[in-house]
């Protein structure tokens, strides 16, 4: 299913239904890092039922992932629309030479979620952006990211600092 809908749109309807965020957190996240090529969605009949971001970053000279704002709709649940989405991001990920792909669980439950995809570890992780644009919980303690080494050169540390890259 391809996204042949206002993803902008879409993305900021579903953002707000599922996080709560504010519309200026939400238009900040657009304007600053939105990408329609970095965005894998699902939709169906005019809506989007689940959506992904795979954020560019840099982590000691090598580019990775940041898999970012993973959102199902409430009516969609339980289909595995968004264990798909992060198949493909992962997928997409290896295909483009990233050297590891991140995610940021909110809970246990999540972690044991993307376990299942093959992220392990706990690293405490921060973010450089240009803008300070926070993409971690707002709460640096509970900063603790996931990670798949796809180059297994890479060594990750116990502390994690992702870098916006710069194309």
């Amino acid at each position: 299913m391809n996204c042949n809908i206002n993803k902008k749109e879409e993305c900021r309807r579903l953002w707000k239904e599922v996080f709560g965020d504010s519309d200026e957190f939400i238009a900040s996240f657009i304007n600053l890092f939105y990408n329609e090529e970095n965005m894998l969605c699902i939709e169906q009949d005019g809506k989007m039922l689940s959506m992904l971001h795979i954020i560019p970053f840099e982590l000691n000279g090598s580019k990775v992932a940041y898999i970012y704002a993973v959102a199902t709709d409430a009516d969609a649940r339980g289909k595995g629309y968004a264990s798909k989405l992060i198949r493909q991001a992962i997928e997409k990920a290896q295909s483009k030479g990233y050297k590891a792909i991140f995610t940021l669980p909110a809970d246990d439950m999540l972690r044991d979620f993307y376990s299942k995809f093959g992220f392990k570890g706990r690293y405490a992780i921060k973010f450089e952006t240009k803008e300070c644009f926070d993409f971690g919980t707002g709460e640096e303690e509970k900063d603790i990211a996931m990670a798949i080494v796809l180059d297994k050169r890479l060594i990750l540390a116990e502390n994690i600092i992702l870098k916006e890259y710069e194309v």
